[in-house]
């Protein structure tokens, strides 16, 4: 494929086998007036019958277009389709732009024949369910397909397009190929999917006669709106394998729908329309409900999920316990661990000024994160040594252990490195604030030992933010859903997802 000027000769074209009959009178109009155009007229309106040479070059018509080289070639070497002479791309007297092709009226280079043939700069198919009509442009397709994988909308792919002088897009056109695309677009999402349920299970299976699999996974919910998202319009949660690290399950939740909406202010019943609305209650409350609905999803593909990793939600994991009849066990995800634990400290703070300043708070978050990373799945050594941290920082050595603790290697030359001047810490009510925090996690140990991490799920997210940005709103239609399917997509599949896409409407 390639964008070439209007005005130089290329060589490309395809010609439309269907001819309507407001087609037939647009042909018969346009040869009539190229007829006039060869004919010298005499002064007194008598029409002579001596021809004017046809003059080549004679296309007014200016800026670029996207044309696909191997089609405008066939297409003018087929020749004219009356008399079989040559057509020239200069002889074009009209166009129709439908996106980024184009319909282009040749005029045959023969003025005794004028006939005019129509020819596609593209290669067109026909959209589902369409058995009649214009053929759709594959070009156009593809641009819709491209602009969700891009992560941008009607407005900014006709910014680039008009900066370098190609025709914009109407945004029926655009909507219209973007629902054409988008539904292959899911198709694919959900069959990566999958298979990355059956890889997981092949990963965890333990013996070929196993009919259930176990499965583990790390679990967590994406709102499409800044902040903490407890009154987005619209929310994706996704489920990914902790052995293949593929999106195992996804789900959105939609709050809202543009098209019932206007029916409904306009006191009208909504036209037929593929409605996402799905959702009326909380924001907040769209994760466990996605958590359930993807628990299930698994057992009815022969995988039991009993490991679950995610945040510090209590409701979530309620709610999969009370739905399933099997055993689900909680990991907590290490990173949100130890923001919770900084966050605690410094909660402290305003109560101890002077004294646990954020170098102090620092020191306690680094030795939280070497007792989780020295102590995995040993859940008995892991409680020992968060239990030690505050002691240690006190000068209280008694539960220490002697593989870190540089007090009970060299006691009379040791020193703090991250403490304030070397030296331990002092005041007895800052002992038993500091005590408290730590307590918290001592008794969470069992799920902080395996150091689960659902960080696969913040990078989707993250993608997921790319196709679909947090500035701009694309849940009121279908557009939302289709943008989470590319990140899904992306993260399964890879890039080539975009061709995968393709291939279904070819």
């Amino acid at each position: 494929m390639a964008t070439v000027g209007v005005g130089t000769k290329s060589r490309e074209i395809k010609k439309v086998f269907f001819v309507s009959s407001r087609e037939k009178g647009r042909r018969e109009k346009l040869k009539n007036i190229w007829k006039r155009k060869c004919c010298n007229v005499e002064g007194d309106g008598g029409v002579s019958t001596k021809k004017k040479s046809i003059e080549a070059g004679s296309c007014n018509f200016r800026g670029r277009r996207v044309i696909e080289l191997d089609v405008l070639a066939r297409a003018l070497d087929s020749c004219c389709s009356a008399c079989g002479k040559a057509l020239q791309l200069s002889n074009c007297q009209d166009e129709t732009i439908s996106g980024l092709g184009s319909f282009l009226y040749i005029m045959c280079s023969d003025p005794e024949c004028g006939e005019v043939n129509v020819c596609t700069t593209n290669k067109s198919h026909r959209a589902a369910g369409a058995g009649r009509g214009r053929p759709v442009f594959d070009v156009n397709t593809k641009l819709a397909a491209g602009m969700l994988h891009a992560g941008i909308g009607v407005t900014h792919v006709n910014a680039l397009l008009t900066s370098i002088n190609l025709p914009a897009v109407g945004q029926n056109t655009l909507k219209a190929r973007e629902r054409e695309v988008g539904p292959a677009i899911e198709a694919v999402a959900r069959n990566s999917c999958l298979e990355g349920l059956q890889l997981e299970k092949e990963c965890r299976r333990t013996g070929d006669t196993e009919q259930v699999v176990k499965i583990g996974v790390s679990y967590d919910m994406g709102w499409q709106k800044r902040g903490k998202g407890h009154n987005s319009l619209t929310g994706v949660g996704s489920m990914i394998g902790l052995s293949s690290g593929k999106v195992v399950g996804y789900s959105t939740r939609t709050k809202r729908c543009a098209l019932c909406e206007a029916a409904k202010r306009n006191g009208k019943e909504p036209r037929s329309h593929d409605c996402r609305m799905n959702w009326t209650a909380s924001s907040k409350s769209m994760e466990p409900d996605v958590a359930v609905e993807l628990v299930k999803g698994a057992i009815s593909a022969g995988a039991q999920v009993s490991v679950m990793v995610g945040n510090e939600d209590s409701a979530t994991i309620k709610k999969v316990r009370e739905s399933v009849t099997h055993e689900v066990d909680k990991w907590s995800d290490i990173t949100h661990a130890k923001r919770s634990f900084g966050s605690h400290l410094y909660s402290l703070q305003p109560q101890h000024k002077g004294i646990l300043s954020t170098k102090v708070i620092n020191h306690f978050l680094k030795c939280f994160r070497y007792a989780l990373s020295q102590n995995k799945d040993n859940v008995d050594s892991l409680e020992k040594n968060l239990k030690a941290i505050v002691p240690h920082a006190f000068g209280k050595h008694n539960k220490c252990d002697s593989s870190w603790c540089g007090f009970l290697k060299s006691p009379t030359t040791y020193k703090h490195k991250s403490l304030p001047l070397g030296k331990d810490l002092k005041g007895e009510k800052l002992e038993e604030d500091l005590n408290a925090v730590v307590d918290i996690f001592v008794q969470n140990s069992e799920k902080l030992a395996p150091l689960g991490s659902s960080q696969s799920n913040e990078a989707l997210n993250n993608t997921i933010g790319s196709k679909a940005p947090k500035i701009r709103h694309y849940g009121g239609s279908e557009s939302n859903d289709f943008r989470v399917a590319c990140a899904v997509s992306q993260k399964n599949v890879g890039y080539s997802y975009v061709a995968k896409v393709s291939i279904s409407f070819r």
